[in-house]
C-alpha cells in the first residue's frame, strides 16, 4: 500500500495571549493535509523565543486530525491548558 500522499501545506503563524496581561507566545507551524488515512491533517507547531511564558510551554507540539477546523479547535484547548487564549 502507498504511503498517503501530502496534497496541501502551509507555512502558519499561531499566536497566542495570557488573557489577564500583554504577554504573548508564538508559534511557527506546518499545516500538512494528505490524501487519505485516518487523520489526514497534521499541524507541527514549535515555540519562537524569546517568550516569557515559553519555561511552562512545550518547545514543539503536533496535532493530527481529521480536518483543518478540528485543528485549531485543539490548538485553542492546548493553550487553554497553560492559561493562554488562542488569537487567531
Amino acid at each position: 500500500m502507498a504511503r498517503p500522499k501530502i496534497t496541501f501545506e502551509s507555512d502558519e503563524q499561531v499566536p497566542g495571549s495570557h488573557p489577564g496581561g500583554r504577554d504573548w507566545v508564538r508559534h511557527v507551524a506546518v499545516l500538512k493535509v494528505r490524501d487519505s488515512g485516518k487523520k489526514p491533517v497534521s499541524l507541527e507547531m514549535k515555540i519562537v523565543p524569546p517568550s516569557p511564558l515559553a519555561c511552562e510551554m512545550p518547545e514543539k507540539h503536533e496535532i493530527r486530525v481529521r480536518t483543518i477546523t478540528e485543528a485549531y479547535a485543539k490548538v485553542a484547548k492546548f493553550f487553554a491548558k497553560f492559561g493562554m487564549k488562542f488569537r487567531d
